[in-house]
């Protein structure tokens, strides 16, 4: 291990206005990009970290990260 700073588990997604945190029974994360819903160019679960998206919006200020139960999918 490292001392250095560590790396988002997301990437980008951890920043990003379209990230929708889904947890499953087993404590598993996952992260939902809701543009999937409207575009098929972005994955429903893409590949982490992500390190580049051109769809990627930095979340605004009081934004949260979308984090809803796996039931309201």
């Amino acid at each position: 291990m490292s001392g250095g700073p560590a790396q988002a588990p997301h990437g980008l997604c951890d920043d990003c206005r379209h990230q929708q945190l889904v947890r499953n029974t087993r404590g598993s994360v996952f992260s939902l990009c809701l543009r999937s819903r409207t575009d098929p160019a972005y994955p429903r679960y893409p590949r982490v970290p992500v390190l580049a998206c051109p769809g990627h919006e930095p979340r605004g200020r009081g934004e949260g990260e979308g984090d809803e139960p796996l039931s309201s999918c």
